[in-house]
């Protein structure tokens, strides 16, 4: 599921900051060149909560745990950019295999105007690529579905639009 790539780092404690409260969203497919491997739901629903310090945007996914921060550019607009890079090759006799594939996640939030907002609109993208300056042999051809694996392409992405409700 798209969800377990989105954010690396679990969030431990609440966020930091001035919460902004808990919020159920709803997000509508916009496009998937991933293909059906990806599994992504539509439409596909969680809840998230949010706070803000100063500049700073931060976002948990709470089914996940998952926390991320980006910049908070206007008092109502939000952009989080989130690069993981992970050898996805399962271990064959106690060696990786050759394939690092990098997850890009970007969300961009326009939040309505009140303390805490009520309602924000958005989108995120997943973008997923065979990493490139990690190694001279990494080969991710073992991940497309054509051999197996979850994506009919890569680069490829999947995009939704965000619609949000606070609790």
């Amino acid at each position: 599921m798209i969800a377990s790539a989105i954010f690396c780092s679990p969030a431990t404690s609440s966020l930091p900051g001035t919460s902004l409260g808990t919020y159920n969203v709803t997000g509508t497919l916009q496009g998937n060149t991933c293909g059906a491997g990806l599994a992504a739901p539509n439409p596909w629903t969680f809840t998230v909560q949010m706070s803000e310090d100063g500049t700073v945007f931060y976002w948990l996914l709470t089914s996940s745990g998952s926390e991320a921060s980006g910049t908070l550019t206007s008092s109502t607009a939000a952009t989080i950019t989130s690069i993981e890079t992970a050898n996805v090759d399962a271990p064959d006799a106690g060696l990786e295999g050759p394939c690092n594939l990098q997850s890009t996640t970007t969300i961009d939030l326009t939040l309505a105007t009140g303390s805490p907002p009520a309602t924000f609109a958005g989108t995120i993208s997943y973008t997923f690529a065979a990493a490139t300056g990690v190694s001279s042999t990494n080969d991710c051809t073992d991940q497309l579905s054509a051999s197996g694996g979850t994506y009919d392409t890569l680069p490829c992405t999947a995009s939704y639009t965000l619609a949000g409700t606070h609790q």
